[in-house]
């Protein structure tokens, strides 16, 4: 099938516009193309489902073509976002060329996305160091935090380190993006630095990033601001990186309506009634997400704004960090049974209806949280190295109440995941 696309573009703005922090909704015909194809692998399914034999393939593929009828139906209310991007050549180029489906129409939490540009940043931020103060700073260097509050107890022990039992940025970086291990994001967003992190984003044209907080634990926005004294613990001595408090301020002002979501939520044991406000959570487009992770898979692209300053060795890190599978890293260990190879790559189970597994790489974060379920991936086929990219978010929360833990991710969100993979890989890996 042929689309209409558009050429993704992302402009650079140091501070970022308000317009840029929104992501404006994209209309128009490419829109209505990515929406046909939806609506024909709705069909497909429908009609599979009538033509197959076996009872229970018929009530998957109709419930397949159910859930996506919901979507393309209901898609404001579940705030549906696609953006599928494929590698083109142009003029002896490669460029990333995306089409969309319904691209900034409402706010969505990225949650666990924003790892892969906590983990960009830190690599950075080691580059640079070891140009200034610690020029034999690595990614195994033994690492020390001081307490984020006064008189806290000081981290230098990773008990996932079955090596060491040493904090480095190396087992945070994978323990951050294999399992998505929040703790660990939260350690290199301290590394980071509250404001160096939104500002390396935003040099790098990424300018609808807004990450202000860290994940699973609450703090003011002024204890989030603070991160402590980090030591790198060297042979040849200690290097020490003062704490810092940041100035940005990074509130989703600009969409107040547009960041007030459900009609209740817990807090303690009780029901509060009325929507929970996302104003000053985290924040980042789907069309940021993903020109951020093209820019670690396929560095050869060029997008508006600056590169990210990394070098084989970190760039090798995060490729193994991103497509691994827990049960396959030897450490950190992980057990198979507790985190299946599906654990944090949503759209594996749908790729894998169409291409054997064992041929499938994806490289990729996810996002979850308070009922929003986001991917943000680059699906290859490895026998033919064809691939293309995928990033997409749905809210799966029914019953409207936030903090309950009772979301629709295993009846709805994570089927309908699996279902996008399937749908795209048959459009853009299968054989025709």
């Amino acid at each position: 099938m042929s689309l209409h696309t558009f050429t993704l573009a992302i402009l650079l703005c140091a501070p970022p516009s308000a317009a840029a922090s929104t992501g404006a909704a994209s209309t128009g015909p490419d829109d209505e193309r990515v929406k046909a194809l939806l609506e024909q692998g709705r069909e497909r399914w429908r009609e599979e489902a009538r033509l197959a034999t076996d009872a229970d393939v018929a009530a998957r593929l109709l419930g397949q073509a159910d859930r996506m009828h919901k979507v393309l139906t209901e898609a404001p209310s579940l705030r549906a976002q696609v953006l599928v991007g494929e590698v083109v050549e142009r003029d002896g180029k490669r460029e990333l060329v995306a089409h969309g489906w319904r691209l900034g129409a409402e706010y969505f939490y990225p949650a666990s996305t924003v790892k892969l540009f906590g983990a960009v940043a830190a690599l950075e931020r080691l580059r640079e160091l070891r140009g200034q103060a610690a020029p034999r700073f690595t990614v195994d260097t033994p690492l020390s935090f001081y307490g984020s509050r006064r008189g806290g107890a000081m981290a230098s022990h990773d008990a996932d380190n079955i090596a060491d039992g040493k904090l480095t940025l190396r087992h945070l970086i994978r323990e951050s993006l294999i399992v998505s291990d929040n703790e660990s994001f939260n350690r290199l967003f301290e590394f980071v630095g509250h404001d160096p992190l939104n500002e390396r984003m935003w040099r790098a044209g990424l300018s609808s990033t807004r990450i202000s907080h860290r994940l699973s634990i609450k703090l003011s926005i002024l204890e989030n601001r603070r991160t402590p004294t980090i030591e790198l613990r060297m042979s040849e001595g200690v290097v020490r990186i003062a704490e810092a408090t940041g100035k940005l301020e990074l509130a989703n002002i600009d969409d107040r309506e547009g960041v007030l979501i459900g009609k209740g939520r817990i807090e303690g044991a009780e029901l509060v009634p009325g929507p929970m406000s996302f104003l000053t959570k985290n924040r980042v487009t789907l069309r940021d997400l993903q020109v951020g992770l093209a820019r670690v898979v396929r560095p050869e692209l060029a997008f508006e704004g600056e590169p990210f300053d990394l070098g084989d060795e970190e760039r090798a890190l995060l490729l193994e960090a991103l497509s691994q599978y827990p049960g396959d890293s030897t450490n950190p260990r992980w057990d198979r049974a507790r985190y299946p190879d599906d654990y944090v790559k949503f759209l594996l189970p749908g790729v894998a209806r169409v291409l054997p597994k064992e041929h499938v790489r994806i490289y990729n974060k996810v996002g979850l949280g308070y009922g929003f379920v986001t991917d943000n991936a680059y699906i290859v086929d490895t026998r033919t190295q064809r691939g293309f990219f995928l990033a997409a978010t749905i809210y799966a929360n029914s019953d409207g109440v936030l903090d309950d833990d009772k979301y629709d991710y295993d009846s709805f969100g994570f089927p309908w995941m699996a279902d996008l993979g399937e749908l795209f890989a048959r459009e853009f890996l299968a054989s025709k």
